[in-house]
């Protein structure tokens, strides 16, 4: 499985952070149970820095953190 450079930093932030995740998950598997609530603030943190996202509060929303196919699409879409 070939990951894009993106996805590779977003699954070593998530390996770092979360205990309950593992490195085998898959792409458009849930990750909840792994990002809390408090976890999904921090992960959004991470993503606005390290990719220079504005996700305007208006759309923020968990489901576009659901799984790491969908923060790829948050990534592309909320880029600066």
């Amino acid at each position: 499985m070939s990951f894009t450079e993106q996805e590779i930093q977003v699954r070593q932030f998530l390996n770092e952070r979360f205990a309950g995740y593992d490195e085998s998950v898959a792409s458009n598997e849930s990750l909840e149970g792994i990002v809390d609530s408090l976890g999904l603030f921090e992960l959004v943190a991470f993503l606005e820095e390290k990719f220079s996202l504005a996700i305007p509060n208006s759309e923020f929303s968990p489901q576009l953190f659901e799984n790491i196919e969908t923060i790829m699409e948050v990534i592309d879409e909320y880029r600066g």
